[in-house]
């Protein structure tokens, strides 16, 4: 067989014009391909991103998280009441009593501030020395040194109060009390108060029983650290006992015009 014939039967190599014309065909076909993808992604709009959905089920995950950890938490926090429970002896099933509050203790009143409804008060100021009578004849006065009383024909020496032997703190408010009875229902109290920051103006009693009574203050012109007080008390038959052993008067407090305390005592 010539050469020629081999050459067509598809033996050998093909003509360089045949390989030419399949080249140029493939490559008109992929530039067709490429332009129509180009053209169709032009044409092509993405749908718009759903931010809202994504922030929701962002949010929604997050407090799905946090709850489990809450779950976990308060199942940690149980573990030891349980335990306490399971080894009580009367078993879990008895009611857990919360614990009561501690009960207060008993303690002194406090000292008031201010009187309510307060007098217009009674005071009388006196040079030292001065005598002031009371109704029954019993009789007081002052000095730099303290309060004088007698009664004529019942007391031979003057009973006397010092502010000045150290015996009372005169820089902390307070009062004293001396009761004197004057027959079956009567009974004279009087003392002396101190430490006081303003001028007093009037002092009240109060009894054991509840009665209330305005006695009058006595003091020093130009003096108003310190003064005396007294009162003539009608009380009743149960007040009055000369036996009681605390006496009749529960507390004295001596009050400045506008009703504050300027010194007080509390005898329980």
């Amino acid at each position: 067989m010539g050469t020629d014939g081999w050459a067509r039967s598809g033996g050998g190599p093909a003509l360089d014009g045949e390989d030419g014309e399949d080249g140029e065909a493939a490559v008109d076909t992929g530039q067709s391909l490429r332009e129509a993808f180009a053209g169709a992604a032009y044409d092509f709009t993405p749908p718009p991103v759903p931010l809202e959905a994504i922030e929701r089920e962002g949010r929604g995950r997050r407090r799905r998280r946090r709850a489990a950890l809450l779950s976990t938490g308060c199942g940690l926090l149980l573990l030891p009441l349980v335990a306490v429970l399971a080894l009580r002896p009367d078993g879990p099933s008895s009611t857990v009593q919360p614990m009561a509050p501690p009960q207060p203790s008993a303690v002194a009143s406090a000292t008031p501030t201010r009187i309510p409804a307060p007098s217009a008060g009674r005071v009388r100021v006196v040079e030292s020395g001065e005598k002031v009578y009371i109704g029954d004849g019993t009789r007081i006065w002052l000095t730099e040194e303290g309060k004088y009383g007698d009664t004529p024909g019942v007391s031979e020496v003057p009973e006397f109060e010092s502010v000045v032997d150290g015996n009372i703190d005169t820089g902390r408010p307070s009062a004293s009390v001396k009761e004197t009875p004057r027959g079956p229902h009567k009974s004279f109290l009087t003392g002396v108060y101190y430490g006081g920051r303003t001028v007093a103006a009037g002092v009240r009693i109060e009894l054991y029983d509840g009665t209330k009574l305005d006695g009058t203050v006595v003091r020093l012109a130009g003096n108003e650290e310190w003064g005396g007080w007294y009162v003539l008390a009608d009380v009743g038959e149960g007040v009055s006992n000369p036996e009681h052993m605390r006496g009749i008067t529960r507390r004295v407090t001596v009050y400045d015009k506008d009703g504050g305390v300027v010194a007080s005592q509390d005898l329980g």
